[in-house]
């Protein structure tokens, strides 16, 4: 039995149909033709595990890590990273056209690049070493090098790592050389800006990210010109720093302890940070602007509401694609429309990427 890969879905798996079943195939492209030698059987779909490829894709590359296929990090690794740029705005693409949601704004792809530029991971030491665990399974692998992080970044793990075990939460700065665990807190610099980040303080996988998202923020703010606006999920204060920068008067809305900490030391009372879970938050005053950066649940119905009530513009940052698709339909019945949408590859070489869009009504 030959299967012809039709694309590439939001899981990361190409997708194919033979003899009237549906197969996910994983560590493969659009357009290439596999032989499945097994698989496994779900309720509405073959996820295949062994293939023999009849047809590769122009796009197929060698992998440049030796752990590969092992580690459950990448899925992209054998796709040319022009093509994976492209995947990526398909299946965003793709979300919308499976939710009925008519774009009226070109989706624009913005990368930090695709080797060296991660500075936060986690890692689970085990016998002094340093493992990630394989694909959907506690099974752990050894990693002597990731391509993925920065190299000083990993060279400073493998030194700490021999003093650890279980799962440990690694931070570093290229800028300014701090590592955490070790330090109490990692200090990133952003656009210029020194921001504290203090253990379980969310921030982006590197500075360059966290960088390309403030400009974007920023381009809008030129553009818009608020003067009130809320920072929900707020963090340790990035968006929020961006926002006072331009003259924005900023409320940030943040329920973890360090978090709401690094927010404080951050903004200097320049911001006024409200300690509670934005998820049961009833009511808001009307801004100008509202800033939401959700866990991987997204805003969800209820906030998603919420925001629509107490504002006329927002900028929604998404980790995870179909629940962003999933509220989008929430903002559009009250009126909201797609003024701009960027997706951001912050995470190359996996399925995984940030999208940034800005709702007015």
């Amino acid at each position: 039995m030959k299967i012809e890969i039709a694309k590439i879905i939001s899981n990361g798996c190409g997708i194919g149909w033979a003899d009237g079943e549906t197969y996910f195939v994983p560590f493969t492209i659009g357009g290439e033709i596999i032989e499945p030698l097994d698989f496994i059987k779900e309720k509405n779909h073959k996820i295949v595990t062994d293939f023999r490829l009849e047809k590769a894709s122009r796009f197929r590359r060698e992998p440049f890590c030796r752990h590969y296929g092992s580690c459950g990090g990448c899925l992209f690794q054998h796709i040319a990273y022009t093509e994976q740029l492209r995947v990526k705005k398909e299946i965003l693409e793709e979300l919308f056209r499976q939710s009925g949601i008519r774009l009226d704004a070109e989706i624009e792809v913005f990368t930090t690049g695709e080797f060296g530029m991660r500075s936060r991971t986690k890692i689970f030491a085990e016998n002094g070493r340093a493992c990630y665990r394989s694909k959907k399974s506690q099974n752990l692998i050894p990693i002597d090098v990731c391509p993925i992080l920065h190299p000083i970044f990993m060279d400073k793990i493998h030194e700490d790592v021999v003093n650890r075990s279980g799962d440990i939460q690694y931070e570093y700065s290229a800028a300014t050389g701090d590592f955490m665990p070790g330090g109490k807190f990692v200090r990133k610099i952003v656009n210029g800006k020194t921001l504290k980040i203090y253990e379980n303080s969310f921030f982006q996988p590197s500075e360059a990210a966290a960088e390309l998202m403030s400009d974007k923020l920023s381009e809008i703010l030129d553009e818009f010109r608020p003067k009130t606006a809320y920072d929900l999920f707020c963090g340790c204060g990035l968006f929020s720093a961006t926002l006072v920068e331009n003259g924005v008067r900023t409320s940030g809305v943040e329920i973890v302890e360090n978090a709401c900490r690094s927010f404080s030391e951050n903004l200097g009372g320049r911001a006024k940070i409200i300690k509670m879970d934005a998820y049961k938050l009833n009511a808001l005053k009307k801004v100008d602007l509202i800033v939401a950066d959700p866990p991987r649940n997204g805003l969800g119905p209820k906030l998603s509401e919420l925001v629509c009530r107490s504002t006329g513009s927002v900028v929604y940052i998404a980790c995870e694609p179909p629940n962003f698709v999933r509220d989008l339909h929430v903002f559009m019945n009250n009126g909201f429309k797609i003024r701009k949408l960027f997706l951001f590859d912050i995470f190359p070489d996996t399925p995984h990427f940030e999208t940034f869009a800005f709702l007015e009504l």
